[in-house]
């Protein structure tokens, strides 16, 4: 036996015992709701504690949670991650997450650097959740999102090198360079996913940048840059859509960007300057689709419907720019906007949009009403159509603390924003929302105008690299097992949550009114 895994299980053995006297003498917060606000006591991890080598038990007993249940976690560690992250012994740093008949397919995330690809696990037995193989990233690049397609058994991948995290920390690296690492879409085939096997790729921009994306049997609808837009990529990615009705050579379908993205446009008075004059960010950074619509992020151009029913000629059809008069802040506002669908058949009424920024305060969620793009004019494209913020949700000790001798908010330290919004699929009124360091929240929207919080899961903080605050990032759903799957992006890898508490039994009232 090493003296690491000695002092290992010394340290598990006396955790156990500060757990037990612990859990008898911290407070929990009550049952929330309306005026919810609460801090949630931070469970007390006994010195020594190598928090990635945590078991189920103990993982639970240094959680917080209200009306979700831990039902199993995995650091999913292995060969697959870096050389840092094997000498660190953190697990797998986690982003994306899609699930289907028992398999998860996970997307790496590389701030800190512990893995460079995506990950097909079995998840079956959530207590025993084994990695079945693994599809590196490009060389030179990051490769955070992916989305899959059942029918036709194929992975889609993205692949961004315009970070320099990436750049730097990925084992493999183009030859030639950074400059020759491709940005683009992977397409693999996962119909036995033990062994993947790569079909096609489609290069957006060398030394560019991608983002999150929505697919369809068809087309994959990507945040991305290309050759036109301006430097550095990541900073003016558009919307970018490709044709993979065959995967092994997909072609561009059609395209759309705002004024300024492109070398020689200069942007439209609205996207310039923020209120305090600092630069605007705008760029597409996340899109869902529902119905031949694309709901956009585009930061501080704020959310962007955008009709495809032709993919190659796709047309915005409302716009709500809410920067000015917010400040966007060091990343811009609008991260992802999620419609809130009732019937599946339907445009919604409503959308969840939430912003991603650690400035003080940070980033938090808004419920836009967009029942007006269902007004006829808008359909044959006589009018703009009008979007209207009818309510926010954030957590109070977070974001609304003000003080008035400095004039200035003041807000705990580290990765406080929302993150990524995830509507239950038995129940439109109930979303669960990463927000970093503030864990999994979930809240009931049955009232739009008055969201309450209902829930959270906080897990242990898997702190690495000198980070001391939580990454956690995003949040699927399986819709055939309710499954919540949860991932970090500290080499926490993957937690699996059951919901406990009720689900609300009407859909949304309506916004408009």
């Amino acid at each position: 036996m090493t003296i690491r895994t000695w002092t290992r299980r010394f340290a598990a053995g006396s955790m156990l015992i500060t757990i037990l006297v612990g859990l008898f003498t911290l407070p929990f917060s009550p049952a929330l709701g309306q005026g919810a606000g609460v801090e949630i006591d931070e469970p007390r991890i006994p010195p020594g504690t190598d928090v990635f080598d945590l078991n189920l038990e103990q993982t639970r007993a240094l959680s917080r949670s209200l009306n979700l249940k831990v039902v199993g976690h995995s650091y999913l560690k292995g060969s697959h991650l870096t050389r840092t992250a094997k000498a660190e012994g953190t697990g797998a740093g986690l982003n994306g997450a899609y699930v289907h008949n028992g398999i998860a397919y996970l997307a790496s995330y590389s701030d800190p650097p512990t893995l460079f690809g995506h990950l097909i696990v079995d998840v079956h037995n959530p207590e025993d959740m084994k990695v079945l193989s693994f599809v590196p990233c490009e060389p030179g690049a990051r490769c955070p999102y992916l989305r899959v397609n059942t029918k036709r058994h194929i992975l889609v991948g993205g692949h961004s090198p315009g970070m320099p995290n990436a750049i730097d920390a990925n084992p493999i690296q183009p030859p030639g360079g950074a400059s020759n690492a491709r940005a683009g879409i992977s397409f693999i085939d996962v119909s036995n996913p033990k062994s993947p096997k790569p079909l096609g790729f489609f290069l957006t921009d060398l030394g560019g940048a991608t983002h999150d994306f929505a697919i369809d049997d068809n087309f994959v609808y990507t945040c991305a840059s290309m050759p036109e837009s301006k430097k550095p990529g990541v900073a003016h990615q558009e919307v970018v859509i490709i044709d993979y009705r065959d995967p092994t050579n997909p072609t561009l379908a059609g395209r759309l960007h705002l004024p300024g993205q492109h070398v020689g446009e200069e942007y439209g008075a609205r996207d310039r300057l923020n209120p305090d004059g600092s630069p605007q960010k705008v760029w597409c950074q996340q899109i869902t689709i529902h119905k031949n619509r694309l709901y956009v992020g585009w930061r501080d151009a704020g959310l962007v419907v955008v009709d495809v029913t032709d993919p190659s000629n796709p047309k915005p059809v409302g716009q709500l720019d809410y920067v000015p008069p917010f400040n966007g802040g060091a990343m811009g506002a609008a991260h992802t906007a999620a419609p809130v669908i009732v019937d599946p058949n339907e445009h919604p009424d409503l959308v969840i949009l939430a912003d991603e920024s650690f400035d003080c305060p940070p980033g938090i969620g808004r419920i836009i009403d967009v029942s007006d793009l269902k007004n006829p004019e808008v359909e044959k494209g006589i009018r703009d159509a009008n979007l209207q913020v009818i309510s926010s949700y954030r957590i109070p000790h977070v974001s609304d603390v003000f003080d008035f001798d400095e004039g200035k908010f003041e807000c705990p330290a580290g990765q406080q924003s929302a993150h990524l919004p995830w509507l239950d699929h038995r129940s439109p009124s109930l979303v669960y929302h990463t927000w970093y360091d503030q864990g999994v929240r979930v809240w009931d929207i049955s009232n739009p105008f008055l969201p309450r919080e209902v829930g959270y899961y906080l897990p242990p903080k898997y702190a690495s690299y000198g980070y001391v605050d939580r990454q956690t990032r995003e949040v699927f759903q399986d819709p055939d097992t309710d499954l919540i799957y949860v991932t970090d992006g500290n080499g926490g890898g993957l937690t699996v949550l059951e919901w406990t508490g009720p689900i609300p039994e009407h859909p949304p009232i309506p916004g408009a009114r």
